[in-house]
């Protein structure tokens, strides 16, 4: 079994690699999301605003005081500086996707080596969370939206594994304010910490030292929002230049942040399934490959087979409860959002509470991976590989295009 393990996972590898090939190609057509990159530009010349022209995504756009913003927060476009003053501003910002799933495949590796896997089990379960969950089809999407989220998920995955192996608690703080300075509802990954700390598992000394960088990143990006909009604590998201024509910008009505909006959430979360993909509109005969992604999302038992386990052999460990209490603080301010997100392949905010979804992931699946585990892991990965183009109708695995 170990053999024909250690071959499946070899197999179903370069399947992945040429499946990304394939979809990279053949998504990222036309003309490229630039933003991101053209904003490290700007930085690199003393400016925080972009210049706008008419072929930037509009959606990642704010305008305030006569100038034009991008609301994310810098650290994606800091992270590309080196690269666009070497190659300049068209340097593909999809480097930063990439970049996330090559940190987040050795985060989890080690960390699932600190829960005692073996090796082979350690890069199944690497294979698993980057190529079947979310975090694939919105590494290789070239979206600044997308780029942003997945860049958030190898900090925050690094943190952790700092946290069950070395326990350098300056390197934990540090990614997770790196991670605030991306995405800002990341802040609330400090609540594991927190929880730690009360359950006696980190001192106080050692609270006080992951705190320390987070408060100066946290410092840092308010006086980034002030210098922007006037405002520590602005983001700038509402001063969107096309917000009120969103998709599911009528929820608006309802409120920027509502239970109302929590239905919708965990409809496309936990229920929404993929859509029939017609031979004609006007009938009901399914062409191959049968089906395609609704881009209001997909339930995660879709894109993400293995988290069944967590409904069929539910087991706990000393971490669970931390786990789960982030996993709630993370997804509450994401469900009660008034948008359950467009153009995605699943529910893409679930981005921001994977790493910790995994960490509840974990006792289930110990000592080993069972064949079934194996088997889910690659039917979520085949899913994930054939059917991320099918948002736009195109299937490139099997060379189909409109």
């Amino acid at each position: 079994m170990r053999l024909s393990r250690k071959l499946i996972f070899f197999v179903l590898s370069l399947f992945i690699l040429y499946s990304s090939f394939v979809l990279i190609r053949a998504i990222d057509k036309g003309e490229q999301d630039k933003s991101l990159a053209i904003l490290a530009n700007q930085f690199l010349h003393g400016h925080i605003s972009i210049p706008f022209t008419k072929d930037m995504p509009l959606g990642d756009i704010s305008k305030f005081g006569g100038r034009f913003y991008l609301y994310f927060g810098p650290f994606a476009s800091i992270i590309l500086m080196p690269f666009v003053a070497i190659f300049g501003k068209n340097f593909p910002q999809l480097t930063i996707g990439l970049l996330s799933l090559a940190l987040s495949f050795f985060a989890i590796y080690s960390i699932s080596r600190s829960f005692k896997f073996t090796k082979i089990d350690a890069l199944w379960l690497a294979l698993f969370f980057c190529f079947s969950t979310v975090l694939f089809a919105a590494s290789i999407i070239n979206i600044s939206a997308y780029q942003v989220e997945v860049l958030g998920v190898p900090l925050v995955l690094l943190a952790l594994r700092e946290y069950f192996s070395k326990k350098n608690f300056l390197l934990i703080g540090l990614f997770l304010g790196l991670a605030i300075m991306t995405r800002e509802l990341l802040l609330l990954s400090l609540v594991f910490f927190v929880i730690e700390f009360f359950k006696k598992r980190i001192t106080p000394k050692q609270l006080i030292i992951i705190f320390i960088p987070v408060v100066v990143a946290g410092l840092l990006l308010a006086t980034y929002n002030y210098l922007r909009f006037k405002s520590p604590t602005e983001t700038g998201y509402i001063y969107s230049i096309n917000l009120d024509s969103y998709p599911l910008s009528v929820n608006l009505h309802e409120g920027y942040m509502s239970i109302k909006h929590i239905p919708a959430s965990l409809y496309s979360f936990l229920i929404m399934s993929p859509q029939p993909l017609l031979e004609k509109k006007d009938g009901f005969i399914l062409k191959f490959p049968y089906l395609k992604a609704s881009p209001w999302g997909m339930a995660i038992w879709f894109t993400s087979p293995l988290f069944l386990a967590l409904l069929y052999k539910f087991k706990k460990n000393k971490y669970t409860f931390p786990a789960l209490i982030t996993f709630l603080c993370l997804a509450l301010p994401l469900f009660t959002y008034f948008s359950i997100g467009f153009a995605q392949f699943g529910y893409r905010y679930a981005l921001d509470f994977l790493p910790f979804l995994f960490l509840l992931l974990i006792p289930s699946l110990q000592p080993r991976l069972s064949k079934k585990d194996i088997a889910l892991i690659c039917v979520g990965v085949i899913f994930n590989c054939i059917y991320i183009g099918s948002l736009w109708e195109i299937y490139p695995v099997f060379g189909i295009h409109p």
